[in-house]
């Protein structure tokens, strides 16, 4: 049996969680061979999203830090138990019928699994957006030396050592390229696999071109600065404590 943490960062996705959420559990139904918990952070919702959430039968908790989908992700794998995560969006863009291929993707020595639009295509891109994430991208392969055609994408799978084994410190978007510099440093191999993204399905869009690309940038180059030659998890001590979350709904699907 194998274990997977699923976890939704959420801020006002009323609109869409439930049908993120439909289609998750007909999937996990469809994979006896997996134990799965479903973990929705309520990224400080003023609406109706943590009690969809747990009507669908999901886990909820809140981040205490700031907003932000950095601290809402960090906030969900500090509360999660099992040793595979899944990021998965809450604005519907993202197919849950894709989980079982990704999480079948990660093979011995693979730590990181991630769906690329490049390959797969993308109802949200427009000419701006898909022109940034081809430039960030190729940017990130110029200072860590390893090239992928999609590294901005939120919808990833990989082992729990990728998380534990590393302090981390993003506070928005850019913890997705935090993860995969701390993947290639604790000398796991990073793949990718087709996904296909929908138009949000409702909501506001919570990334901004200008403000988030820019963090993009500013994130890849500070990794690049740092490094991502491997190192020992064996005898490197997990640099972080998982904290203790207030949990607002303890119900989870096995």
């Amino acid at each position: 049996m194998k274990n997977v943490s699923i976890i939704i960062p959420a801020q006002n996705e009323e609109e869409t969680l439930g049908l993120v959420l439909e289609d998750l559990n007909k999937v996990i139904d469809e994979m006896p061979n997996y134990r799965f918990e479903v973990i929705c952070v309520d990224d400080h919702s003023t609406d109706g999203t943590a009690n969809i959430a747990r009507s669908y039968g999901a886990k909820v908790v809140e981040n205490l830090r700031k907003p932000g989908k950095g601290t809402a992700l960090r906030t969900g794998f500090e509360a999660s138990q099992y040793e595979t995560l899944v990021m998965l969006d809450a604005d519907y863009s993202h197919r849950a019928e894709e989980l079982p291929r990704m999480l079948n993707a990660l093979t011995d020595g693979v730590g990181l699994v991630i769906g690329s639009r490049v390959v797969g295509g993308s109802e949200e891109y427009t000419h701006v957006r898909a022109l940034g994430n081809v430039f960030l991208s190729a940017t990130l392969g110029v200072c860590t030396r390893r090239y992928l055609s999609d590294a901005l994408n939120g919808f990833k799978v990989f082992r729990r050592e990728v998380f534990t084994g590393f302090k981390y410190t993003s506070n928005a978007f850019e913890i997705e390229i935090e993860i995969i510099a701390n993947a290639l440093r604790g000398g796991f191999r990073v793949v990718e696999v087709s996904s296909s993204e929908r138009a949000r399905a409702g909501g506001e869009m919570k990334s901004s071109v200008v403000k988030h690309g820019t963090r993009f940038l500013l994130r890849i180059f500070w990794e690049g600065l740092r490094g991502v030659k491997p190192v020992n998890l064996e005898e490197k001590k997990p640099s972080i404590k998982l904290r203790k979350i207030p949990v607002a709904e303890t119900r989870s699907r096995k």
